[in-house]
C-alpha cells in the first residue's frame, strides 16, 4: 500500500515496500496479542493487485468474521496479520461530520463488494476523503492495471452519491393517539438528516416493528410490522390501576446515519474502515387516567447475596416486587397522584438479618422470639415492581444467617395510596435467605514430649482444638513431620514449607491422620525419626463432610508454617570412647628382694604428668635392658646366671 512511482504511470517494484510488510507482520507477532475485542485481518478481499510488483493493492481486506474493509490512510503499510482493536460510534475517525457520514456511507454501500472494480473504485473514494498522501487520484487508480479508468469513473460517481445521499443521522418518533372509548391508532414515522438537504420525514419505505403494551391491534395481537409512516388502529385491554397504552416503534438496520467502525494497529499500519451496522428505535406514549378503588398484594421474592460468605462479608438481600393475583385485587401496582402524574405507590420493606445459628435453620412461618439478630435495615421502594438490593449487615462470625422483612402499609403516606396497599411478611430459615459463614476451630499445636530427642524415637503431634461447630460430629487433620532439615539449617518460626501437596517426597517423614471429634487436646499417632536433623510438625484438612447441597461447615484448611513448639531436635545417642590400657613393660630394678608383683612406679597427678612419667619408664627400662645385655655378653662362658621369677638375671642385693 506504500508504492511512490509518479502518478501518470503504474506503481514501480520497490524492494522497501515488501521489506515493510514483512516487518509490518513481524512487529505484530511479537508484540503479542491485543484485547481480546480486537481483530486481525486476515488477507486481501475484493480488488486489484497491481501486476507491476504484485504487491501493491487497491481494494478491500478479508476479517475473520467475513466482513470487508477499506484502509483510511493512503501511504502507510498493509493491516494483514497486525492485531486492530476497533471503536463504533458516530465520531470515531478525525474528519468533518459530513466526511464521517460520506464514509459511513460508503463503507455501508460497496465495502460488501465482491466486484473488484467496485471494491477498487471504493477505497479511492474513501482515499480521496481522508487523503492522497501526496499524490492523485489517478495515481492510486493505476493498481487496477487495465482497469484504472472504469475504477477512477466509479470512484468519482461514488463520492457524488455519498454527498447527496449521506446523512448525519436517523431519528423515530411514534404518533399515539389514544380515545375515551378505549380505541386509538398508532404511526411510527423516520427523520432522516441528511447531508445535502437537512431533516427530512421518510414516506413509507421501511417495515419495522410497533409493540403496544394495553392494548391489542385489529387482529387481536399486540404487535404488528407496518412501513414507517403507515396509521394503524387499536383497542385498549388493560385491567390496570391507570388505563395506559404504551407503544414503541423499531426499526433495525436502516441505511443512515455516520456510525462506523475504524479499527487501528498498535504497530502503526492503515486505520481500517468497516461498517458498524445502524439500529434505530422509536417510541411515544400517551395514556388516559382512571384511578381504580381497588387495593393491591405486593409479592416479594427474596434472595440473599450470598449463599456461602466470610466473617466480615456484607450480605444484602435482593427484592423482586411484583403483585399477588387474587379476586377483588389489582393485576398491577397500584398508583396514586403525585402533581398530574400518576406514579407507583411508595412502599418501606423492612429487612432483618437473623443469626448467627450453629445449626442449619428450619423453615417456618413463624418467627423465633429469641433468634440473635444481626442488624436490621430499611428500604424506600417508590418505582413499584423491580428487583432492588437492601443495605448491607456485615457478618460477624461464622454460623448460619437468614434474612426476614415486612411491609407494613403504615409506612406509606395516606395520600401515596397507603389505602391501596395491602401488608406482607416473610417467612423465616428460607432457603434463599440463608446464608453459611463456614468456620474452622482454632487449632493450637505443640509436639508431645521433648523436643530434642535421640534417632529412634517415635514423635507425635497435640492438637488443642477450640470453638467446633456443634453441627459437625468429626473431621479429620492430617499431620506432616517434615524433615530431617540439617542442625545447622535456619529454620524459625514463621517459615512456610508449603504448600504441602508440592513438597518434596524424601523431607516427608510421615503422615498421620487425627480425628477431630470435639474441643479439647488430640495427639496424633506417633512417626518414627530415624536420621539426625529438625523436624517440624504441619497440617492440612479437607474439612467437614460437604451436605446434600454441597456446602462444608468447615472448610477444607492447610497450616504449612513453622511454629517453634513444632519442632524436633534429633540427634543420635552418643558412643562412650574406650580408653586404651597402657602397656607397662617389666623392668629389672635393683630390688633387695624382687618380686612378681614388681612394676614401675606411677605417682599420679595430671594426665600430662602421668604420660610424661610414663614415657620416662619405658626410656630407662630400654637403656637398662641393654647395659644388662652388655655387661652379661662376657660371663655367658663363665656361668649360667640365675634367673629371677619375672625372667629376668636375678640380682643380688647383697642379703
Amino acid at each position: 500500500m506504500t508504492s511512490t512511482n509518479a502518478p501518470s504511470r503504474a506503481p514501480r517494484r520497490r524492494l522497501p515496500t515488501a521489506l515493510l510488510l514483512v516487518l509490518s507482520i513481524l512487529g505484530a507477532t511479537l508484540l503479542g496479542a491485543l484485547p481480546a475485542s480486537a481483530i486481525t485481518p486476515t488477507g486481501l478481499g475484493t480488488g486489484h493487485l497491481w501486476n507491476g510488483d504484485r504487491a501493491s493493492w487497491l481494494g478491500t481486506y478479508r476479517l475473520p468474521d467475513g466482513r470487508q474493509a477499506f484502509c483510511l490512510e493512503a501511504g502507510k503499510s498493509s493491516p494483514i496479520g497486525n492485531e486492530y482493536v476497533t471503536e463504533t460510534g458516530a465520531d470515531v475517525f478525525g474528519v468533518s461530520t459530513a466526511d464521517h457520514a460520506r464514509l459511513a456511507y460508503i463503507a455501508r454501500t460497496w465495502a460488501g463488494t465482491s466486484d473488484p472494480n467496485t471494491a477498487a473504485a471504493g477505497q479511492l473514494a474513501v482515499w480521496t476523503i481522508t487523503g492522497l498522501n501526496g499524490h492523485d487520484q489517478r495515481y492510486y487508480a493505476g493498481r487496477a492495471n487495465d482497469q484504472w479508468p472504469v475504477v477512477l469513473q466509479r470512484a468519482n460517481e461514488m463520492l457524488a452519491e455519498a454527498t447527496a445521499a449521506a446523512s448525519r443521522s436517523v431519528a423515530g418518533t411514534v404518533a399515539l393517539d389514544l380515545r375515551d372509548d378505549g380505541t386509538g391508532s398508532v404511526r411510527g414515522d423516520l427523520t432522516v438528516d441528511r447531508v445535502a438537504g437537512g431533516p427530512t420525514r421518510l414516506g413509507p419505505t421501511h417495515r419495522g416493528t410497533i409493540t403496544l403494551e394495553g392494548a391489542v391491534f385489529a387482529d387481536g395481537r399486540p404487535t404488528a410490522t407496518p412501513r414507517n409512516g403507515e396509521t394503524l388502529a387499536f383497542r385498549t385491554t388493560a385491567t390496570t390501576p391507570v388505563v395506559t397504552v404504551k407503544a414503541k416503534a423499531e426499526f433495525t438496520g436502516l441505511p443512515y446515519g455516520r456510525i462506523m467502525t475504524v479499527g487501528s494497529s498498535a504497530v502503526g499500519s492503515q486505520m481500517i474502515l468497516f461498517s458498524g451496522g445502524t439500529s434505530v428505535a422509536a417510541a411515544g406514549r400517551a395514556s388516559t387516567e382512571s384511578r381504580s378503588p381497588l387495593p393491591f398484594q405486593p409479592r416479594v421474592s427474596t434472595m440473599t447475596s450470598d449463599a456461602v460468605a466470610e466473617t466480615g462479608t456484607v450480605l444484602t438481600d435482593q427484592l423482586t416486587l411484583a403483585v399477588e393475583p387474587g379476586d377483588g385485587l389489582l393485576a398491577e401496582w397500584g398508583r396514586y397522584d403525585a402533581g398530574g402524574r400518576w406514579a407507583p405507590v411508595p412502599i418501606t420493606v423492612r429487612s432483618t438479618l437473623m443469626g448467627p445459628f450453629a445449626a442449619p435453620v428450619v423453615e417456618s412461618a413463624e418467627w423465633p422470639d429469641d433468634a440473635p439478630r444481626v442488624c436490621e435495615v430499611e428500604l424506600v421502594i417508590t418505582d413499584g415492581p423491580g428487583t432492588y438490593d437492601t443495605p448491607g449487615c456485615e457478618l460477624p462470625s461464622g454460623g448460619y444467617y437468614t434474612w426476614v422483612e415486612t411491609i407494613d402499609p403504615a409506612d406509606t403516606p395516606a395520600d401515596a395510596g397507603r389505602d391501596r396497599l395491602r401488608p406482607w411478611r416473610s417467612v423465616f430459615g428460607a432457603a434463599t435467605e440463608t446464608t453459611l459463614v463456614p468456620w474452622s476451630p482454632t487449632i493450637a499445636t505443640e509436639v508431645v514430649g521433648p523436643q530434642q530427642v535421640l534417632t529412634g524415637t517415635c514423635v507425635s503431634d497435640a492438637l488443642l482444638v477450640s470453638g467446633m461447630n456443634p453441627a459437625v460430629e468429626t473431621f479429620d487433620v492430617e499431620s506432616y513431620l517434615v524433615g530431617p532439615f540439617p542442625i545447622e539449617e535456619d529454620l524459625s518460626e514463621g517459615d512456610d514449607v508449603g504448600p504441602l501437596t508440592d513438597l518434596d517426597p524424601t523431607l516427608i517423614a510421615g503422615r498421620v491422620v487425627t480425628t477431630i471429634d470435639g474441643d479439647g487436646r488430640h495427639e496424633s499417632p506417633c512417626v518414627s525419626v530415624d536420621e539426625p536433623g529438625t523436624y517440624v510438625f504441619v497440617l492440612t484438612s479437607a474439612g467437614s463432610t460437604p451436605d446434600e447441597s454441597g456446602l462444608q461447615v468447615i472448610p477444607a484448611f492447610e497450616d504449612s508454617f513453622v511454629y517453634e513448639s513444632e519442632m524436633v531436635s534429633v540427634v543420635a545417642p552418643e558412643v562412650p570412647e574406650v580408653p586404651e590400657e597402657p602397656v607397662t613393660p617389666a623392668v629389672v630394678e635393683p630390688d633387695p628382694q624382687p618380686t612378681p608383683e614388681t612394676k614401675l612406679a606411677f605417682t599420679g597427678g595430671p594426665d600430662g604428668v602421668r604420660i610424661a612419667g610414663l614415657a620416662a619408664g619405658v626410656v630407662g627400662t630400654g637403656l637398662l635392658l641393654v647395659l644388662i645385655a652388655l655387661v652379661a655378653g662376657p660371663l655367658r662362658g663363665r656361668a649360667r646366671t640365675p634367673l629371677g621369677p619375672d625372667g629376668l638375671p636375678a640380682v643380688d642385693d647383697g642379703r
